[in-house]
């Protein structure tokens, strides 16, 4: 197995109003329909991508992890859509060898991406693009990692089920279906916080599965105490995320000690 790049990415998207009363205005008596029964169509093409990230990690042969960085980019910082998605694609051009991961992406993110490029004349990179000829082994240029983990079966896993079934504290994953439209610049960055974390926590439970299936060597408890520590020490989550995540760091230094004990 040579060494592996993988680029972890989410985004968020939030309701465009213009964009509904526009579909509205289309097909007025099925959003009518809707709206008498108190729900929206909250379609797809109704969203608007407003914050996006990038978790870069590389793993070595020999079993160690290597953090490339985490990017984020907001409409606040950035202006609009375009640009947010822009950025987003020419980080991952400029990494043609690294593997795109995502939670859910075939069903969010890669529409997404598509109804953005379309729209503002955009070019995707060649790890989001549809339709890819040839084969590509274990390792596809993006892998949508809840696809992977329902594998055959019927049910789809929550990111948070699997996160605390692997031992990640459930403070992580607070507040990750409550997304709103921003209000203000702290706001804005409460929002690129939780689209980072995101991508932390899928590469925090993927790497996990992958050494489960003897698709890479690592030492769990050594790679999630690499992350934890390396985004403490880089202060790139939010106040709330820091105590769960310091104690993460600690239960597994414990956890890494007794087995160096028991192997003396």
């Amino acid at each position: 197995m040579s060494d592996l790049q993988f680029t972890f990415v989410d985004v968020e998207a939030l309701w465009d109003q213009e964009l509904y009363r526009a579909y509205r205005d289309v097909d007025s008596r099925g959003a009518s329909k809707l709206e008498r029964e108190e729900r929206h169509l909250h379609r797809l093409p109704c969203k608007r991508i407003v914050a996006a990230a990038a978790f870069d990690i590389e793993l070595t042969d020999a079993g160690s992890i290597s953090i490339g960085g985490l990017k984020a980019w907001t409409e606040h910082d950035y202006g609009d859509e375009k640009e947010v998605v822009s950025q987003l694609f020419e980080h991952l051009r400029g990494k043609p060898q690294t593997h795109v991961v995502t939670y859910g992406g075939l069903a969010a993110e890669i529409p997404l991406f598509n109804l953005a490029s379309i729209e503002h004349e955009l070019i995707l990179p060649p790890q989001l693009r549809t339709g890819q000829p040839g084969r590509f082994g274990v390792w596809r240029p993006h892998i949508d990692f809840a696809l992977t983990m329902k594998g055959n079966g019927r049910d789809w896993a929550h990111m948070s089920e699997i996160g605390l079934r692997l031992g990640l504290p459930g403070a992580l994953f607070t507040g990750k279906a409550d997304i709103s439209e921003p209000r203000n610049a702290q706001e804005w960055l409460a929002l690129r916080h939780r689209v980072s974390m995101d991508c932390i926590l899928t590469a925090m439970i993927a790497l996990p599965y992958w050494r489960a299936n003897c698709l890479v060597k690592l030492d769990q408890s050594a790679a999630l105490l690499t992350i934890a520590d390396w985004c403490l020490r880089n202060r790139c989550v939010v106040d709330a995320h820091v105590a769960a995540l310091g104690d993460l760091r600690t239960r597994l230094l414990k956890r890494i000690t007794a087995d160096c004990y028991e192997l003396a």
